[in-house]
């Protein structure tokens, strides 16, 4: 009977459907791969075979094969929507099962695994910290936490430094002025004095003196003055010349003042002009006096009234001629810093020039000149001491002038606060600094300047004691308002001074030499010795004078706390000179600081504490005659001596340096056990162009946040920081099966391994057959519905057909059991 035959072409037809259905369902599934449905016809067979005339027994299912062809590729925002082009399956931990899947969907959890829908753990291969990637296969995991700070053992420079750089170093020798006059604390009047010769006292009106009919005479003198007219002028005083017939009042005694001063400047040939002033002076209450006074003030110079004649009386001269004569060589100058006119010869290879300093000059002016010399570079610096053992201020009520600015604090640690708020505008170049040890307050002018001190105060006994250069004795000023004395040694405050001078630093380039100080023995010069004179480096390198280096660049390194701190590399061009073997052509040396502070390894042939202090890191490079680095010839570079500091300049608390005579060496160990790292130089050059920067890299950072994940197409997986850096977490695992249609279906569209798939061949993406990864895609359902719609139909059509062969055995066999 054709029953189970039709049973059989039902139950296929309904399996065709489910599958079409199948397919029809899962037509959005992500990675869904369509199946179909291979049948087969049965026939009856014996032990023997069929025979030939066999009809067949009906239909059956064969198999339900899945059809692994490309879906379409569609591109998502999403960085963890992933999808393979081309051949493979991802792979995935799933509660300890390995299953395969073309569906990429990740996302993570909350302990960063990349996973899938239900958790599935994304396989690959991962990274170590320096980002290479490893052969061992497991979860891919993305650190969401803080990404902790990496300190740097590496640097790579790459430069080019300019063929053409000039040599900014030269050789040449140094003095200082160290003379018997140079820094002496020198007391004096705070202003000069001024030689001159008063009249007595005379009353207005001038007694009747009529000088119409009368005339007075006498001789003015001026002797000893250094810087003026000396000599002797006549003087007539009448109407003829111009007097008044009477002096009456003060105008008159002007107006005889004047007629005074005419003949002394213009006298009657042949003598000449001398420089004495007569001045006119009202005394008050009617009473005057008549003052001859020398031109130049604090000049001892003597002023002299002779030879008085006729009713001399009416003003004032008649007595103390009568007594002989009227002089005064009261004449003082006011305090200086001592030093003397004084003359130096500058001896250069084609000519000897002669500088004469002036008397009294400061150093500042003198080392100002001295740098017009040809092959003269000056500096002058002025340094004072206020001793605390001397200075008294009892109950505050002092003012200390310094240079003629009135500092009000009271004791010398608020003096040191007050000059240096002031050392950018009323004392400028001028600051202060009080010595721990001593007490003492050190006064400094940075440009040479005299420093002028002077006192007042309104309690008896208050003193500051000043001392410039300590081999010779100090000076102190005292108060005095009581007027009953002052101490031994002291000098009194209200009337004097006390100035210091300054040094002058000398540098003298190759060839150049001075010598025969006149006077010889005092100013400001010691006698000349063959130690008088230092080799000094001209223009030597010095990181905060940009003169001194030809190039520089700086590069941000970490220490183990994750801070960042600013290394800047100096290159200086050393000097060749084909006669010096110690030389050589293409010669560089590059400096390095840290944050501004040296780097280099102790001196230890200082005495302490210097043998313990940092030194100024310095590292040699040479170039060969094609412009490339000679590293056989070049230092190796580590810098080992790095203490990392923070912002107030103490140690932060990373880990610190061990140096070169503590075992410090390259190669740096990893994990780094101090703060020591390595420069390399490969790729610098030094070709006749302009300094570039080719490459300035290193290999720390500091702390960071997860910012992004980035997938290149060989499914690499990059970390991206908020500390700039990008990190190499792994690479994605790809399998592929030689039978993929035998891979045993596992639900939520993941696949398992068995016996007719084979063994599974892990590869990265691109790699053999395998295909690659697409960042932010998916891999659409492959199923295509309309031909899933028509094979929905034929099954339809295969069902009731079956049904229909059914319904016609039903009615042969009803007719044949109606049989009679």
């Amino acid at each position: 009977m054709p029953f189970n035959t039709a049973l059989s072409g039902i139950r296929a037809a309904n399996s065709d459907l489910k599958i079409t259905g199948n397919n029809i369902a899962n037509a959005s599934t992500t990675g869904f791969k369509s199946s179909r449905a291979e049948f087969g016809d049965v026939y009856a067979t014996t032990i023997l075979g069929s025979g030939v005339n066999t009809i067949g027994g009906g239909v059956r299912l064969q198999e339900v094969s899945q059809q692994f062809s490309q879906g379409n590729i569609s591109f998502t925002e999403n960085e963890l929507d992933l999808a393979i082009s081309g051949a493979g399956f991802f792979i995935l931990n799933q509660g300890g099962d390995q299953l395969y899947t073309r569906a990429g969907t990740f996302g993570l959890d909350k302990d960063g695994y990349i996973v899938n829908n239900t958790n599935g753990r994304l396989q690959g291969f991962g990274a170590d910290i320096n980002g290479v990637i490893g052969g061992v296969v497991g979860d891919m995991q993305i650190q969401t936490g803080n990404q902790p700070p990496r300190q740097t053992t590496s640097v790579e420079s790459a430069l080019n430094l300019d063929a053409n750089a000039p040599v900014l170093q030269r050789s040449g020798t140094t003095i200082t002025t160290d003379g018997n006059a140079i820094g002496v604390t020198q007391v004096g009047l705070q202003t000069a004095t001024t030689s001159t010769a008063s009249s007595a006292s005379f009353t207005l009106p001038g007694g009747g003196f009529d000088f119409n009919a009368n005339t007075i005479t006498f001789d003015l003198q001026l002797t000893g003055a250094s810087s003026g007219n000396n000599g002797t002028v006549s003087i007539t005083l009448n109407t003829a010349n111009g007097v008044p017939a009477n002096i009456n009042n003060f105008n008159d005694l002007r107006t005889l003042e004047g007629v005074i001063n005419g003949q002394i400047f213009s006298p009657t040939s042949p003598q000449t002009p001398i420089d004495v002033l007569a001045v006119a002076v009202d005394d008050g209450g009617g009473n005057y006096h008549l003052e001859f006074q020398a031109l130049q003030d604090g000049e001892p110079a003597q002023v002299t009234v002779t030879n008085g004649s006729a009713n001399a009386g009416t003003i004032g001269l008649a007595g103390a001629i009568g007594a002989g004569t009227i002089q005064d060589n009261s004449g003082t100058p006011a305090v200086s810093n001592g030093y003397p006119l004084q003359s130096i010869d500058v001896v250069g290879p084609n000519q000897t020039i002669t500088y004469t300093s002036a008397a009294g000059q400061t150093a500042s002016e003198i080392a100002s000149e001295m740098n017009g010399l040809a092959g003269v570079t000056a500096t002058a610096t002025t340094e004072a001491r206020l001793l605390a053992g001397g200075y008294s201020n009892v109950a505050g009520n002092m003012v200390l002038t310094l240079n003629n600015v009135s500092l009000n604090a009271n004791d010398l640690a608020s003096l040191e606060i007050e000059i240096n708020n002031l050392s950018t505008s009323s004392l400028p170049g001028i600051s202060a600094s009080l010595d721990t040890t001593t007490g003492d307050l050190v006064v400094t002018s940075n440009i040479g300047d005299d420093l002028l001190f002077t006192m007042t105060s309104t309690d008896d006994g208050d003193t500051v004691e000043v001392q410039g250069n300590p081999a010779v004795p100090s000076q102190t000023l005292e108060a005095d308002p009581s007027n009953d004395g002052i101490g031994a040694g002291n000098s009194l405050a209200s009337l004097n001074g006390i100035v210091v001078g300054g040094e002058i630093d000398l540098v003298l380039d190759e060839g150049y030499i001075i010598n025969n100080p006149n006077p010889p023995a005092i100013g400001l010069y010691s006698p000349f010795t063959t130690t008088s004179f230092q080799p000094f480096v001209i223009n030597q390198f010095d990181p905060s004078d940009q003169g001194t280096y030809n190039h520089a660049t700086s590069v941000t390194v970490y220490d183990s706390l994750g801070n960042n701190h600013v290394m800047t590399q100096y290159f200086v061009r050393q000097n060749f000179d084909p006669n010096d073997p110690l030389t050589s052509p293409n010669h560089w040396l590059m400096y390095v600081q840290i944050d501004g502070e040296d780097v280099g390894d102790p001196d230890t042939t200082l005495p302490p504490p210097g043998n313990l202090a940092p030194t100024r890191a310095g590292f040699n490079l040479h170039f060969d005659s094609n412009g490339a680095l000679d590293a056989l010839l070049s230092d190796d570079i580590l810098i080992s001596n790095w203490v990392p500091l923070d912002q107030n300049g103490n140690p932060n608390g990373a880990q610190g340096p061990l140096n070169r005579l503590q075992g410090g060496a390259l190669p740096i160990v990893t994990p780094p056990m101090n703060s020591n790292f390595e420069i390399s130089m490969d790729g610098t050059s030094q070709f006749g162009s302009d300094f570039a920067v080719n490459n300035v890299d290193q290999n720390g950072y500091a702390t960071g946040r997860l910012s992004g994940v980035d997938l290149d197409d060989e499914g690499i997986l990059f970390a991206r920081f908020t500390n700039g850096e990008a990190q190499v977490l792994g690479q994605l695992a790809i399998a592929d099966f030689a039978n993929v249609q035998g891979l045993q279906p596992a639900g939520d569209t993941m696949w398992a391994e068995n016996f007719e798939s084979g063994i599974p061949q892990i590869g990265t993406p691109g790699t053999a057959a395998l295909g690659v990864i697409n960042a932010g895609a998916l891999e659409d359902s492959n199923v295509d519905l309309s031909e899933q719609l028509v094979n929905l139909i034929i099954a339809q059509r295969n069902f009731q057909a079956s049904a229909k062969t059914i319904e016609t055995a039903d009615a042969v066999t009803q007719t044949i059991i109606n049989l009679r």
